[in-house]
């Protein structure tokens, strides 16, 4: 018997010579609280692998909402006003959090049944790429950051308010102009655009990860999303060394035209030194992501 189980025992017998055993780990981790969710394509993954999964957790929504049966509970206006109102509009919420929280947490308990997702244990690293094809749904463990462009287009806004305010409204005037190309370029403004995300799991990350997430499907603000998670996401584009692909297709999802490359092109070099000069570390690497790299479709992500 060993120094540790021997205190154990010692403990259970009420011994007064019983030691404390400072720590009990966890056997399993059960607890997830989700940040980003892509709920349309986890219903249509559950959907394919076996319809009733996804039939049970609408069926349950639907009977506790008071709706009907289908992909959406059908809810009235709320009558009457004030705390009644806010309270119903409350419970509307929870129900749908929990319903897009229990088919996420059942497609991952069923791609494992079916052994259908790689688990990656430990870095993402060439030789584990090397084994990853275009289609095939990952687990991992990262930290999520996120991409330059997006840090250029938070530190030009930040920038922008706060020079006014210190006596700069000058050079304030003169961001604006590059503000409204970023914007151009990464659709801020834009209710439907996504934000790029890239997961390190080491530092350097070879290859580069990159997940453009649609804004709605952040499960909390932006900003509470960035730290280590896991990771589940289906591999949509394996770029070997050499090739190249376009940050402003993946923000779009479509293709840039020749004349938005062309014009990206030209503007980038003069972009490119005035967000160095003010400390951003962007490269023309980040505009046009280079292999080797992966370009990832984020299914959800926990901590």
């Amino acid at each position: 018997m060993d120094g540790l189980a021997a205190r154990k025992l010692l403990w259970c017998s009420g011994s007064p010579f019983s030691l404390r055993v400072p720590f009990t780990a966890p056997k399993a981790s059960a607890f997830k609280q989700f940040v980003i969710l892509d709920h349309d394509g986890i219903v249509s993954a559950l959907s394919a692998i076996d319809g009733g999964q996804i039939d049970e957790i609408l069926t349950k929504r639907a009977s506790e909402g008071g709706g009907e049966f289908g992909a959406e509970v059908k809810v009235g206006p709320a009558r009457g006003g004030g705390k009644r109102a806010k309270s119903r509009k409350v419970e509307e919420e929870m129900l749908m959090a929990r319903t897009r929280h229990s088919a996420a947490a059942k497609l991952i308990e069923t791609l494992h049944e079916h052994e259908s997702v790689g688990v990656v244990d430990g870095p993402l690293d060439a030789e584990v790429g090397e084994q990853i094809a275009a289609g095939m749904v990952l687990q991992f463990r990262a930290e999520l950051r996120l991409h330059p462009l997006h840090q250029a287009d938070q530190m030009l806004r930040s920038l922008i308010k706060v020079a006014p305010k210190i006596g700069e409204k000058k050079s304030a005037g003169e961001l604006r102009p590059v503000l409204e190309t970023w914007g151009v370029l990464i659709g801020t403004d834009q209710t439907d655009s996504r934000v790029l995300v890239e997961p390190l799991t080491m530092n350097p990350q070879e290859p580069r990860l990159v997940m453009p997430v649609p804004r709605a499907d952040f499960e909390v603000n932006v900003d509470d999303v960035l730290g280590e998670v896991t990771m589940l996401a289906q591999v949509e584009r394996v770029l070997t060394s050499g090739e190249e692909y376009p940050a402003i297709r993946m923000l779009r999802g479509a293709p840039n035209t020749p004349l938005e490359r062309e014009a990206i092109e030209e503007a980038m070099p003069d972009l490119l030194k005035g967000l160095e000069e003010m400390g951003v570390p962007i490269s023309s690497g980040d505009v046009f992501i280079e292999g080797p790299a992966l370009i990832l479709r984020a299914i959800c992500a926990y901590r």
